[in-house]
């Protein structure tokens, strides 16, 4: 319902009030001060449409990978990043059902809309997640953003953007 980009962007959130929280937990995870370029893999999740992820969704997408990658790898062993932000605020003009919602609500008068969650807006060949590693946790890494994938609606591939050599070798 929410996934196309049709409308401009309603971002100014200090004119709208009553906009729920975002779910995302976190944007940093795995080795938080090791640098990008202590590993020598980099593999990232690409969108292939452009269109509007949930906050809801990225988060769940975050924790499956992130999961899959602590349980396997360890903590301190990758470096992982969620690279959009929900700054789109979602609205819903919410209709009455039932007996006597006829004369409850208004129809389409007014049909502005209360805010109910926010969105990221990507673009097609945006990267969503990266995931810095060694060599041979590489096919980790891929499950995981396999995983994070499945939790999303837009079409994505995994995309090998460093050290793609070392892993055909």
């Amino acid at each position: 319902m929410y996934r196309e980009v049709s409308k401009p962007p309603y971002t100014r959130r200090e004119y709208i009030t009553g906009i729920p929280g975002s779910k995302i937990a976190q944007h940093n995870m795995g080795d938080l001060d090791a640098s990008p370029d202590d590993y020598p893999v980099q593999i990232s999740l690409e969108v292939e449409e452009t269109c509007q992820l949930r906050h809801g969704a990225l988060e769940s997408a975050r924790l499956s990978a992130n999961r899959h990658l602590i349980k396997t790898l360890g903590e301190g062993n990758y470096k992982m990043i969620l690279r959009k932000f929900p700054h789109h605020v979602l609205r819903e003009n919410k209709q009455a059902t039932g007996a006597g919602a006829d004369r409850v609500s208004d129809g389409m008068r007014q049909a502005f809309g209360k805010p109910v969650g926010s969105a990221a807006r990507v673009d097609k060949g945006d990267r969503v997640f990266t995931i810095w590693c060694d060599v041979d946790q590489a096919p980790v890494a891929k499950d995981a953003l396999r995983r994070a994938y499945n939790k999303i609606s837009p079409p994505c591939r995994i995309v090998v953007e460093r050290g793609e050599e070392l892993l055909i070798a």
